[in-house]
């Protein structure tokens, strides 16, 4: 069974990285639009600045998971994660100080953007490490699939925590709010680095650091795979960041009010982290990809209906829309998410390869979705345009689950 202390220490730690990062996708639309963005006239522009240096994080999450994947392969995987928490824990931190364009002139934004580059290098090395802290001790074991889950969890765990943050700060009146109210969860960042470090500074069980040299990762070898792995991604991760930060910004053109929206999310957050472990207990009687598949259907065929709930002016439409589109189609992939790419790489290069496929496919679909979401809004009249570009990240995705691995699957007892 698989050692709970690398349970502890993977999902413990996602909640403490995701924290960081969830911040940055809700306030995204709600406080950096409004601080940072605020001198554009143009509706479209002033809506899709802030998105696309939420997008530019995503730009450099390959080159995170390249260098911090030879470093865990090489190294061990606890040493390149307390990096990528010490790189992302203070950026977000940083990010709490910084004034306003109303301050600093276009200063501002620039320097949103070089920490939100930050952010995103580090969160390149960060899952691939966190969910292979599991992967390397009793193989094939039969709990294995809820142990994967729950690492999901701990990112839904940091999520939830994030946004009821800001929630929480939103509460202020709107003035302090923005003048300082917003800051304080980001600022929160600092002494959950910090418990952050210790918990990942004891030795973890599982396979250690590989110092022998060691055959190379032949492009030939890995190229199907890693392909393979960036389009299974691409449902995932576009779905999920078009839900959590295009779906923000829809419900606030819509007139939504902001306590309605990051409550929603909150709750579609805490449905999501409880449904991940109900599904890895799924995967190991139908399997992994049949679970899969199951959300990137779902997510097909529920974003229509998620933007017109959204958009309802019905508290509980938009509370709805949320609860259903993050536990029903975002808690299905990625409850097996780690299993099915985990399982298309040999162990010598497990974490570069894993981290290249999941970073890859994050930049090529979660940093792009609100960005494309945004401009098919404005530009090919609403929502049902949306809901066609996330059908395709779902067909593709279901597509990357066709050709069997070459490997055994992580849940065998599932796949046979």
């Amino acid at each position: 069974m698989t050692h709970p202390r690398a349970i502890a220490a993977a999902t413990i730690g996602n909640i403490v990285e995701w924290y960081d990062f969830a911040l940055y996708s809700a306030a995204t639309p709600l406080v950096f639009q409004r601080l940072f963005f605020a001198r554009h006239d143009d509706g479209l522009l002033a809506q899709l600045a802030p998105m696309l240096v939420f997008g530019a994080g995503f730009l450099v999450r390959p080159a995170g998971g390249i260098l911090f994947g030879l470093l865990g392969d090489r190294l061990g995987h606890a040493r390149a994660l307390r990096h990528t928490l010490t790189i992302i824990g203070l950026a977000t931190a940083a990010i709490g100080l910084l004034p306003g364009q109303a301050t600093i002139g276009i200063l501002a934004p620039i320097l949103l953007l070089v920490l939100r580059l930050a952010q995103g290098f580090a969160a390149g090395g960060e899952w691939a490490g966190a969910v292979l802290l599991l992967g390397a001790d009793t193989p094939g074991a039969p709990h294995r699939g809820v142990a994967f889950a729950l690492t999901q969890s701990g990112v839904a765990a940091g999520m939830v925590l994030g946004g009821a943050a800001l929630w929480a700060a939103r509460l202020l009146p709107d003035a302090a709010f923005l003048s300082w109210g917003w800051r304080l969860p980001f600022l929160a960042a600092l002494p959950f680095l910090c418990l952050g470090l210790w918990l990942r500074a004891a030795p973890q069980p599982g396979r250690p650091a590989t110092r022998h040299p060691r055959p190379p990762l032949s492009p030939r070898q890995a190229g199907p795979a890693l392909l393979r792995g960036i389009v299974l991604r691409l449902a995932e991760n576009g779905g999920v960041y078009m839900m959590l930060v295009f779906g923000l910004a829809y419900g606030r053109a819509h007139h939504v009010p902001d306590r309605w929206l990051l409550l929603a999310s909150t709750l579609g957050m805490v449905a999501d982290g409880i449904a991940m472990p109900a599904f890895g207990w799924l995967a190991q009687r139908l399997g992994a990809r049949i679970v899969y598949a199951l959300g990137a259907v779902g997510l097909a065929l529920f974003s229509g209906p998620f933007l017109a709930l959204v958009a309802s002016g019905s508290q509980a439409g938009v509370v709805m829309a949320f609860i259903v589109g993050m536990a029903l189609c975002h808690a299905p992939m990625i409850a097996v998410e780690p299993a099915l790419l985990s399982a298309l790489f040999p162990a010598a290069h497990r974490y570069l390869g894993v981290a290249l496929a999941h970073e890859a496919g994050a930049m090529l679909a979660g940093g792009v979705s609100p960005v494309v979401a945004t401009l098919l809004v404005h530009s090919a009249g609403g929502k049902g345009a949306v809901a066609a570009y996330m059908g395709a990240l779902a067909g593709l995705s279901l597509l990357a689950l066709l050709p069997r691995p070459a490997r055994r699957a992580v849940f065998p007892q599932a796949e046979e």
